[in-house]
């Protein structure tokens, strides 16, 4: 699918939307997108906003602050667009160093069909499952897709770790194959002059075949992976440091859409009306949410139970964490550009894991809890240091989120 047929099907589903001021809301565009063979993720992009950017001369993005908690993405065709436009043109690099290259790869090179680059390279690397407990066909491989995007933001923060000639670029992706030689991405720059400035060429070894002898001939020495940590203890979480002290405000009533159904159902205020959000949406469900929260919040017996299930959960997996320090998982959460430790929740059953509670070590050796993830997000963010040796984060175990654009931006 080229891009002006993407843009077609892009524009159907805004104006099959759309409100009665024009305009429509991001949050029910992605699954008729998909409906119709357009996956946003599978093109490489980590938010839908991201790939309708790439159409700004057809299509204008609004952001609503005015009146909800929540922001809310809005979009339309805009009234000059009279043709299918191509993709616009990528604002050019003005020189060759690291620091001024876009953290989006797909803004830095055009990639083509990502869902078969994605494919080839978990194809080449050294075995291991790139996607939850049930297979999605559209977007078959979504751990292996953040992956690859997610490692190209962090080598965008590193100078010289994506290296560029006059003719090539390349990128050391940190995976390797079966007799553990590295991976890289190899480009060449883009003679078309309305697209990024390089294109995907080929993953390769270096060495071997045509695209790595190329790697060897222009790259010396070779570009190296990304770097997360300083020190090892880093990834360790340290057991005779107090208990970490939580943001319960920001734990349980900001991220109360994160907190599992059944959990909700059985701590909510005895005269708040459970409602299906599946089908709400984004201001609705952000508004649902919101009075949600104030009801928890205003019930202090409620709220009470709430804090109390988290803190026994807490120490349960405390005691996990000092029975096998593995239990404790190193991630790395790009928005941030930072280094965290994930610990397991179980809210329902002390035997099922619900949610990750991200913890971050304080210049004094404490440690804090300042947010909540579901597991498909946790997995993603420790995968891109490395593959979670663990016996409670574990892909095939993981029912994919489900969650809006707006809920991907919040940490």
């Amino acid at each position: 699918m080229n891009n002006s047929e993407i843009l077609q099907k892009i524009i159907q589903v805004l104006d099959s939307n759309k409100g009665q001021d024009g305009w429509t809301d991001l949050a029910v565009v992605g699954s008729p997108l998909t409906n119709i063979g357009v996956n946003y993720k599978a093109l490489g992009y980590m938010k839908l906003r991201e790939l309708l950017e790439e159409y700004a001369e057809s299509i204008e993005i609004r952001r609503d602050e005015t009146t909800h908690k929540v922001p809310v993405l809005y979009a339309r065709k805009k009234a000059s667009t009279q043709t299918i436009q191509q993709r616009p043109k990528s604002q050019p690099l003005s020189n060759k160093r690291s620091s001024q290259i876009p953290n989006n790869l797909m803004q830095w090179a055009y990639m083509g069909d990502f869902r078969q680059i994605v494919n080839d390279l978990k194809n080449m690397a050294l075995k291991e499952r790139w996607f939850y407990k049930v297979q999605n066909p559209v977007f078959p491989f979504p751990i292996l897709s953040k992956y690859l995007t997610y490692t190209f933001f962090r080598l965008s923060k590193e100078p010289g770790k994506i290296i560029m000639t006059d003719q090539y670029a390349a990128f050391n992706t940190g995976l390797v194959n079966n007799l553990y030689e590295p991976i890289y991405a190899l480009f060449e720059k883009n003679k078309v002059q309305d697209k990024q400035e390089w294109y995907f060429h080929e993953f390769c070894i270096s060495g071997v075949g045509k695209a790595g002898k190329i790697l060897a001939s222009y790259f010396n020495p070779l570009p190296q992976r990304a770097h997360f940590f300083n020190n090892p203890s880093e990834l360790i979480y340290d057991s005779n440091a107090p208990e970490p002290q939580l943001n319960w405000n920001h734990i349980i009533l900001d991220n109360v859409s994160r907190l599992p159904i059944e959990f909700l159902e059985e701590n909510k205020p005895a005269d708040f009306l459970f409602r299906d959000t599946s089908i709400m949406n984004t201001i609705d469900k952000a508004d649902y949410f919101s009075q949600l929260a104030k009801a928890i919040e205003n019930d202090s017996k409620k709220f009470r139970a709430i804090k109390n299930r988290f803190a026994d959960s807490l120490q349960l997996a405390l005691k996990r964490v000092q029975w096998n320090f593995k239990t404790a998982i190193p991630m790395y959460y790009p928005q941030n550009n930072k280094m965290s430790l994930l610990l397991p929740l179980s809210l329902l059953d002390d035997e099922i894991i619900d949610l990750a509670l991200v913890t971050e070590k304080t210049q004094s050796g404490s440690y804090l809890g300042h947010t909540i993830l579901p597991l498909d997000w946790a997995y993603s963010n420790a995968r891109l240091v490395t593959r979670p040796d663990s016996d409670w984060l574990v892909a095939e175990k993981i029912e994919t989120a489900t969650t809006t654009e707006i809920d991907e931006n919040e940490e």
